[in-house]
């Protein structure tokens, strides 16, 4: 299965390329200062619609990663609970 996260950069590869330009290499594109993406934004040069898709996509992955990794730690604990048990 392809990591959701990943799979943002193939449908907002101009996205991916402005935040590489950001003066923040952790820049969320909300506020920081000399970020490439809001100031594409302002210019024109990007749609902000299309960055708030991207960014709500974005926000989709992270949580359905987040949740995966809770149920691998549930089912690891239930492993872990069944060994000491034995």
């Amino acid at each position: 299965m392809i990591d959701l996260e990943e799979s943002l950069d193939f449908g907002f590869e101009d996205i991916v390329d402005l935040s590489r330009r950001c003066k923040f290499s952790d820049c969320t594109h909300t506020n920081e200062p000399h970020c490439a993406v809001k100031k594409a934004i302002s210019d024109g040069t990007l749609c902000e619609d299309t960055f708030n898709g991207y960014y709500r996509n974005k926000n989709e992955a992270e949580y359905v990663s987040k949740q995966k990794n809770k149920t691998k730690a549930v089912d690891y604990m239930k492993q872990l609970k069944l060994f000491q048990k034995s």
